[in-house]
């Protein structure tokens, strides 16, 4: 008799590199765009550490731009597309700034596999 065996297979983990740029409505000085960015780093550190992984800032004072990267993990992208969304309501939530999201990029891969390219929005 032969046996049928299942492997049984966790949920595929990708990996997504996420670069989101926050461009300031109004020009401001660079005093006031770094206390900014410090509370959206803030806000991403004590109220979404969970899902946005190593987050770092940084200014732009030529767009008058913050530049948030973090990576984050999920079985698939649509996935990742619901975290990095909780994420911009967590800062949107937690921060007094109006922000518009100009830019942003995901890059994601599957474990062993080579990385691919999503849009965010």
């Amino acid at each position: 008799m032969a046996e049928n065996k299942k492997i049984a297979k966790g949920p595929t983990k990708r990996e997504a590199n996420v670069l989101i740029e926050f461009q300031m409505i109004e020009p401001m000085s660079e005093e006031v765009l770094d206390a900014n960015s410090d509370d959206v780093i803030e806000a991403v550190e004590a109220h979404a550490a969970d899902i946005a992984l190593g987050p770092v800032i940084a200014l732009n004072m030529n767009s008058c731009s913050i530049k948030l990267r973090f990576d984050v993990l999920a079985a698939n992208d649509a996935a990742i597309h619901k975290r990095i969304a909780k994420v911009i309501g967590i800062i949107l939530r937690e921060t007094d700034l109006e922000l518009e999201v100009s830019r942003s990029s995901v890059e994601a891969h599957q474990e062993g596999s080579t990385a691919g390219e999503l849009a965010a929005a």
